[in-house]
């Protein structure tokens, strides 16, 4: 956490000393977001937590606290979360590369109030600067679990499906692809953020691609600490390999997008099962009285079923995957945004339907290989209801 202090005096005697502990440069959206105010006159403090990326700046809600024992504690997490345009955050061009909405600057302003009555407030842009400001990302890293965010993975190009790859890049810099091992192109990031970089069909590598960040603009991100929310940075060299893209012509089965706890859009093709189709029964009230006199042949409630529901479940399975693309694919069932491919319309964009993972327990083995077997809930199907 960075830490901010403030202090005045007047007539030779200490106004307030306060001390301020805020998010690191980079926070993650469900993760703690804690503002920490300190000093023994302090009696209340508040923060405003604003979307940096729009003008005039979108401002949350303000949250504030009372002090005790000299300090006030808050946590912004939810205000961070509410920043974010859920619309857009799959809003993803597979013909260029684009910045994700899963990813954006934020700005915090602070006021404190002292017993004497005194008030302060900042925003932090003293000095001609503007350091109350953090990059936040629709994610979550494990709590005090030396998780490495932006780090080295391996994914799957399912090269018959539309298809990006996430990273985020601290600002400015080139993404150099190698096909084979053998360099192939560049994309140039021009900016902080979370970009999605699409392959194409001309991208037409044999067994893999490599993705290297030639500048060391690509930061690795640790959560280091539990108690006070620390993240450690480091960067890459003039280039640094970070992905590996493990290239499959497979096109049978049920193709998956979903957003993984790191803030990146993952993707893989699944082995379809067989569907099944569950109904359940209730009653629907209507206010049709005219028909309650038996003319028809029954009573409400006595006669036939008047409301069905449908769910339909479709299993799917990556079969034989590794202890880490098993870990891949498990954020699949505990993500919020799943998608089906169902297509491309007739502008040749993709389409995609919002589905949901069912809830279950899922066992990981110490076999170095296993499947991965989940349940997928396709969207409601209208039905009859009398």
């Amino acid at each position: 956490m960075r830490t901010f202090n403030f202090s005045r005096t007047q007539n030779g005697s200490l106004v307030y000393n306060v001390s301020v502990k805020c998010p690191d440069a980079m926070a993650f959206a469900f993760n703690p977001c804690l503002f920490v105010f300190e000093d023994d006159r302090l009696v209340k403090a508040s923060v405003t937590i604003l979307d940096d990326e729009v003008s005039p700046a979108k401002a949350g809600v303000p949250l504030s606290g009372d002090a005790y024992g000299g300090k006030v504690f808050i946590d912004a997490r939810e205000v961070v979360q509410g920043l974010f345009d859920t619309s857009v955050l799959t809003d993803v061009d597979y013909s260029q590369e684009g910045r994700s909405g899963l990813g954006k600057k934020m700005r915090f302003e602070l006021a404190m109030e002292f017993a004497d009555g005194e008030m302060l407030e900042v925003d932090g842009t003293e000095g001609g600067g503007d350091v109350f400001t953090f990059f936040a990302v629709w994610g979550a890293l494990k709590v005090g679990g030396q998780e490495v965010y932006n780090g080295h993975r391996t994914l799957t190009w399912f090269r018959k499906f539309p298809f990006t790859f996430g990273v985020y890049a601290a600002g400015g810099g080139s993404v150099l692809l190698s096909k084979d091992g053998v360099a192939n192109r560049f994309v140039n990031l021009a900016e902080q953020g979370v970009w999605n970089i699409p392959l194409f069909e001309s991208d037409n590598g044999d067994e893999f691609y490599l993705v290297h960040d030639c500048t060391g603009q690509f930061v690795e991100v640790t959560f280091d600490r539990t108690f006070d929310m620390t993240f450690r940075y480091s960067g890459g060299g003039t280039r640094t390999e970070k992905i590996r893209v493990n290239i499959d012509d497979s096109e049978d089965g049920i193709y998956l997008r979903w957003i993984d706890r790191f803030g990146f859009i993952t993707y893989h093709l699944f082995k379809k099962g067989a569907e099944s189709r569950k109904t359940t029964a209730g009653e629907l009230i209507r206010n049709d009285w005219d028909g309650y006199d038996e003319v028809f042949g029954f009573q409400k409630g006595n006669g036939r079923r008047q409301m069905y529901s449908r769910e339909d479940t479709i299993p799917v399975c990556a079969p034989l995957v590794d202890s880490d693309m098993w870990d891949v694919l498990f954020d699949m069932v505990t993500s919020p945004f799943v998608d089906m491919f169902a297509g491309y319309d007739d502008n040749n964009v993709p389409r995609w339907v919002s589905v949901t993972a069912k809830a279950a327990t899922f066992t990981k083995e110490n076999s170095v290989l296993q499947d991965f077997v989940a349940n997928i809930i396709m969207p409601e199907v209208p039905i009859q209801k009398q």
